[in-house]
């Protein structure tokens, strides 16, 4: 992670509250800080500007313009972010910041973290909810909204609902009962922060349910024979063929962490349920899989490793 948080600026571009993270980089800041002190702080005070896609050609002594085409570009440093298409539309770093500071003045949204990741072409923003409940006695859950956007054309802008497992900050996606927790916007559509806001459905019950159906899950027991099903499913899509799915490593891993060797398999009434099976998965993800460090954080909230997650959590809930 810590190569991926942008530092074109001569500075790391992310702000935190609390305890600084494991990589060390960034900016601390205290407990009800300002949205203007967060956007400084986080190096996101830049606007993403747009330009022509200009060219040469030997058949004009003058350069043409392609008009299908324009070049998204940094307004603080003048560095090149993407070549996009004409109808791609930018949601600015300052409209992320705005976003929790609406938020923050509903009440009960406090950011933890914020930044720009891969020389600024993704920025990201993450609030705590509340402070979170326990499933079983001695391990806490806490929710959070994660909120995202990129300007090389990679991720749409993305609002989800995630929550935290406090004992190993492992990141659990919001979408335990009806709907699926996250609000994605094209960048062919325009961005409305107060429909995004409506859509994510950000009240008490929604939190309620996750509770109700993560505890269900702390209550269910999962035999040797269910987990074996169960990573066979969830790692399916996943499987190049070259191996039979219990060979590979992720298969192995998976199961090694579910009979205990995740963090927090030791708190009493986690082990051999379908909660510890589901913090199997996330601790792969979250912290193991991938190729670097580099990559992990970006895959675990926005890429595969977020849909994987996805996956375990639509395949508990249905009883595979």
């Amino acid at each position: 992670m810590a190569h991926m948080i942008d530092t074109t600026t001569g500075a790391a571009a992310m702000a935190y509250v609390g305890r600084a993270p494991w990589h060390g980089l960034g900016a601390q800041l205290q407990p009800g800080a300002s949205i203007e002190q967060w956007t400084a702080a986080a190096r996101l005070g830049y606007t993403v500007l747009e330009s022509p896609v200009l060219y040469q050609s030997p058949a004009s002594t003058e350069l043409q313009r392609w008009p299908l085409r324009k070049v998204l570009h940094r307004s603080d440093t003048g560095a090149p972010l993407a070549v996009v298409s004409d109808g791609y539309r930018v949601v600015q770093p300052a409209e992320v910041m705005d976003f929790f500071r609406r938020l923050g003045e509903l009440g009960g949204f406090e950011l933890e973290t914020a930044g720009a990741l891969s020389d600024g072409r993704r920025v990201w923003a993450l609030a705590r909810v509340s402070e979170g409940a326990e499933i079983v006695n001695g391990d806490t859950v806490r929710p959070y909204l994660l909120f995202g956007t990129s300007y090389d054309g990679t991720m749409a802008t993305v609002a989800k609902l995630t929550d935290v497992r406090v004992v190993c900050n492992n990141t659990i996606v919001r979408a335990l009962g009806e709907g699926s927790g996250a609000v994605r916007v094209l960048h062919s559509e325009r961005f409305d922060a107060d429909e995004v806001r409506l859509q994510l459905g950000i009240v008490a019950n929604s939190w309620e349910r996750f509770l109700v159906q993560s505890r269900s899950l702390a209550a269910a027991p999962m035999s040797e024979g269910q987990a074996d099903e169960f990573v066979r499913a969830l790692l399916e899509p996943y499987h190049s063929g070259r191996l039979e799915i219990q060979d590979t490593k992720a298969y192995k891993r998976v199961l090694q962490l579910f009979n205990g060797a995740a963090i927090g398999a030791d708190i009493p009434g986690v082990a051999g349920t379908r909660w510890a099976m589901l913090n199997a998965v996330t601790q792969l993800v979250d912290h193991e899989r991938g190729r670097s460090d580099n990559t992990r954080l970006e895959s675990a909230w926005f890429g595969t490793g977020a849909a994987m997650k996805q996956r375990a959590v639509d395949l508990l809930a249905e009883g595979v």
